[in-house]
């Protein structure tokens, strides 16, 4: 596949762009720039001038904010093939990343220039309304995350993590390494070690070198909801 066709099928698919027509899709594709990371390469880094909208075309991302110390981070989004990365960033009076991304997996991105997708927004109507909605649905996510990090015990976020990769990627998907795992979580290793092995020795799961079965679906949805 050129990288133009894959560009076009990338924005097709992602809720941002897939009301825009053809003529547009092929316009826009032809303003993206394919943008390769290795595993735990960074994508941009918290303070980095916003320059381009980034759109995973595959692989796994991971938005983070590392603390002052650089020693812990609480990781805000993962995003998967067709999602956007930190596209409220391009809207900020000073256009600045508030946290930094990077490659939990070998990745491709898509990555539009700033002016291109500010003249779509400007003059496409359909991807002005998909933004707000998009705005909306994130400011969601992190109130959510927040309920979390704050109410709900390590057990409690890891089955509720594990029953959401469970849904979107079907059973044998794969785990991130404790310590990505803890910093999703909010957390450090040791406890997420502790409620795998739990999980595991209950039967509530299967793992295989660091790929994940959910055997038991309504035990871990009775932990997620404590």
């Amino acid at each position: 596949m050129s990288g133009a066709m894959l560009s076009i099928e990338v924005l097709q698919r992602s809720p941002l762009f897939e009301e825009l027509g053809q003529a547009d899709l092929e316009a826009l594709a032809l303003q993206a720039r394919p943008h390769t990371l290795g595993k735990g390469q960074t994508l941009f880094l918290q303070g980095d001038l916003v320059q381009c909208l980034y759109v995973v075309a595959s692989g796994l991302v991971k938005v983070y904010r590392p603390d002052s110390k650089g020693l812990r981070q609480v990781v805000l989004h993962l995003e998967e093939p067709y999602k956007l990365v930190a596209a409220v960033a391009i809207f900020l009076e000073k256009p600045r990343y508030p946290a930094s991304a990077e490659a939990l997996e070998d990745s491709l991105v898509l990555a539009i220039p700033k002016d291109a997708f500010y003249h779509l927004v400007d003059t496409r109507p359909p991807v002005a309304r998909a933004l707000i909605r998009y705005l909306a649905k994130r400011q969601g996510q992190l109130v959510h995350l927040l309920d979390r990090l704050v109410f709900h015990e390590v057990g409690a976020r890891l089955a509720e993590y594990l029953l959401q990769r469970s849904a979107i990627e079907g059973g044998g998907f794969r785990l991130p390494t404790n310590p990505e795992l803890a910093a999703i979580l909010g957390t450090v290793p040791e406890p997420v070690s502790r409620k795998l092995g739990q999980f595991f020795r209950q039967g509530l799961i299967e793992m295989k070198e660091r790929r994940v079965w959910v055997v038991e679906a309504e035990a871990l949805q009775q932990i997620a909801e404590e």
